[in-house]
């Protein structure tokens, strides 16, 4: 909990008083491999704080093809993306579109995005938190769509192996070709020209 708390104040600073209650509205839980944090076709309400494991969000396309849009990954990890829910769903009360699956065992924090909505209209600092942690993702986000429409494909394999070193012995490699873009026999071809290069 010490590592998460560090984490938020270098997003944003945090009192020990609005720590106190960020940590009220949370409950630790365990999901293991294959379960999902949120699945297409319900309206999602909670949200998590990821304490360690991996989870992946995807979209299935109707051709029964997979598009993983983002690993959720713990703080410890070097490219950390903690915080996680079906964003959509959640702020809109609407179906949710996106998958999020368990890809190994998994320890989080999870509450209620309703009472996460009512500590940010309460507490100055906790909005400000939010507000910022939020424009870090909408960077994030558009990084990666920069990086998919210019960069080739084994550049866009080496910058998932230098963000997240820790991915590549934890979970499947067509897992890894989905969230870059390319298929497996692709991505098998880039890996043997790596190790060729070498």
């Amino acid at each position: 909990m010490q590592k998460i708390k560090q984490y938020l104040n270098k997003i944003s600073p945090i009192s020990k008083n609005s720590w106190s209650l960020i940590k009220e509205m949370f409950t630790e839980r365990t999901y293991y491999k294959g379960e999902f944090f949120a699945k297409t076709g319900r309206i999602e309400t909670k949200l998590g704080i990821l304490l360690d494991g991996v989870f992946r969000a995807y979209i299935s396309i109707d051709d029964g093809s997979q598009y993983t849009k983002t690993f959720f990954t713990p703080i410890h990890f070097k490219t950390p993306v903690p915080f996680m829910g079906a964003l959509s769903s959640m702020t809109t009360n609407t179906i949710n579109q996106v998958n999020i699956e368990a890809l190994t065992e998994v320890k989080l924090l999870e509450g209620k995005y309703e009472d996460w909505l009512s500590l940010i209209n309460k507490n100055r600092e906790i909005a400000e938190w939010s507000r910022k942690l939020t424009e870090l993702f909408f960077r994030g986000k558009e990084q990666k769509e920069l990086e998919y429409f210019t960069l080739q494909a084994d550049d866009r394999y080496r910058l998932f192996k230098e963000r997240y070193p820790e991915l590549e012995s934890l979970i499947n490699q067509y897992h890894i070709a989905q969230f870059i873009g390319i298929t497996p026999t692709q991505l098998c071809r880039i890996r043997k020209k790596m190790l060729l290069d070498k």
